[in-house]
């Protein structure tokens, strides 16, 4: 059973660390790996103090996934997710996309993600779950489509 637990600790945030490296590659700005004491930065300056909320997805006492929310200096929030490599393809991309717009709403505002148009997993998981696209750009060579979510799918609304 998957669980959501926040991170919380040096710890998660060491275990979010792994998990968002194993996924730098599908990333649509920073696709450099982050170190131990970047992490840790992160986690004092950003997830500490509440300005980034984020949460893993356990498979019992196993990290196979996490989200974060992370909002922009125009006031919108941000979908930033990823899932353990050897996990992909098991469901786990979209209970961290929903999970990650539920937490948006439950703020009462949209979420934003903006995902690599070559992606065909997320841009499925997209679109299934209730994002709408609101525009295309390009970024280091890559076509990144911007979506918004401001109501999930009815069989994805909690």
């Amino acid at each position: 059973m998957i669980t959501f637990k926040a991170v919380n600790s040096p710890e998660r945030a060491e275990q979010l660390r792994v998990l968002r490296n194993e996924c730098a590659f599908a990333m649509t700005r920073d696709t450099g790996l982050i170190g131990p004491n970047r992490q840790r930065r992160f986690f004092e300056e950003k997830i500490a103090p509440g300005i980034i909320e984020g949460f893993l997805a356990f498979d019992g006492q196993e990290p196979v996934a996490y989200g974060l929310l992370v909002p922009d200096d125009e006031g919108r929030v941000w979908s930033s997710t990823g899932v353990k490599a050897e996990r992909r393809g098991e469901g786990l991309g979209r209970a961290v996309t929903v999970e990650n717009a539920r937490r948006a709403h439950a703020r009462g505002v949209p979420i934003w993600a903006e995902v690599r148009r070559d992606n065909a997993g997320q841009q499925r998981i997209c679109a299934q779950v209730g994002y709408r696209l609101v525009s295309s750009l390009v970024r280091e060579g890559f076509v990144v489509d911007v979506f918004r979510c401001d109501r999930l799918a009815p069989e994805y609304a909690a």
